[in-house]
């Protein structure tokens, strides 16, 4: 039976909210799930987005076909990814081996010092005990840095860790990127109705990839220069941190978060060497995220910074890391949508 038209809008909004609520219930209940197939789907269609790029660039260019185009792009990005994995990948294990080790040293160093100021300040009739808050602030910060450390092979990985899963994962983007687009937009058609299948795949194919490119730039611009200006500020590790704070730029509020975090892990070492790494690299990330188009996200996506900051909240607590990177042009998408069902029908005179 047909729904009754012209319903209140407050009607309509009190109806649909537990309905999304729901909505949102079941899929997170769902991806828990089938977590490492859905992982491995969602990885591979990012995958495919980021190769599709070049692809249509290549096409449009050159003028190659898109079977020619796909085959050059998926070999260009497999001897790049070989090339990392044999150069770069070691050097990076080997400084963040090195680094697990000499991070106890500076929080026992942090403590005495801490503690003699402890000293000093009860010599003075001051009573102030911190070793026991240091101590167990250490020995928790430890424990969680390596729990984190021996996790991220596994993150990283998820279900990919054997070759049948990388091997599932290479077919299932060359699918994505040879019949992804076919596919999408004859599920949408079949599923809704007139041309609004049309209209939605044409409003997630613009906002995944706005966001996935310039996520991408971003990214690269940050490990790019921030690298060597924590090897000019004679911040230990630059290599380390700079390109661990580049690939955090990728996810929305992601740069200050790694920046915030490396700085207090340097001011265990000293001080003011971590003030002095925070306020350069503040205003660096602010300069290039402002120089790379202004509020690059807020402009790109209609969205503002604290639903910006919502949405990925929203995505890391239903589907984890991959929640996270497809939050924002989800979110995007779900406003453009709204807005255009919200606008009255044109009448013609």
């Amino acid at each position: 039976m047909p729904l009754p038209s012209g319903l209140p809008r407050p009607l309509v909004l009190g109806l649909s909210f537990p309905l999304v609520v729901l909505n949102l219930w079941v899929f997170a209940s769902l991806y828990r799930a089938f977590e490492g197939i859905a992982s491995t789907f969602i990885l591979a269609g990012v995958i495919a987005l980021i190769l599709n790029l070049p692809v249509r660039l290549l096409q449009r260019r050159l003028g190659l076909g898109r079977s020619w185009a796909i085959g050059l792009v998926v070999g260009l990005f497999l001897a790049l990814a070989g090339l990392i994995a044999a150069t770069l990948l070691p050097l990076l294990v080997v400084r963040f081996l090195a680094f697990t080790q000499v991070l106890p040293e500076w929080i026992s160093a942090t403590a005495q010092q801490l503690d003699a100021v402890s000293g000093r300040a009860s010599y003075l009739g001051v009573p102030i005990e911190v070793s026991e808050i240091i101590e167990g602030l250490a020995a928790g910060l430890t424990a969680q840095l390596e729990g984190l450390l021996l996790n991220i092979p596994a993150f990283i990985t998820g279900s990919l860790g054997n070759f049948f899963s990388l091997f599932f994962l290479f077919v299932l983007t060359i699918f994505f990127l040879i019949y992804g687009g076919d596919f999408v937009r004859n599920c949408l058609t079949s599923w809704l109705p007139g041309d609004n299948g049309v209209k939605v795949l044409a409003v997630l194919r613009r906002n995944f990839n706005s966001y996935i490119f310039n996520q991408l730039i971003l990214a690269a611009v940050l490990m790019a220069v921030l690298t060597p200006t924590l090897w000019l500020l004679r911040a230990p590790f630059p290599i380390l941190s700079g390109v661990s704070i580049g690939l955090m730029g990728f996810i929305p509020f992601g740069a200050i978060l790694g920046i915030l975090l490396f700085s207090v892990l340097f001011m265990l070492k000293s001080f003011w060497l971590g003030l002095r790494i925070f306020a350069v690299l503040i205003v660096v990330d602010q300069v290039i995220e402002n120089v790379l188009p202004p509020r690059l996200l807020g402009k790109l996506t209609g969205l503002n910074p604290i639903v910006i900051l919502f949405s990925v909240m929203v995505g890391a607590t239903l589907a984890s890391f991959y929640g996270v990177i497809t939050a924002v042009p989800i979110a995007a998408t779900v406003k453009s949508l709204l807005l255009d069902s919200a606008e009255p029908p044109s009448s013609s005179a």
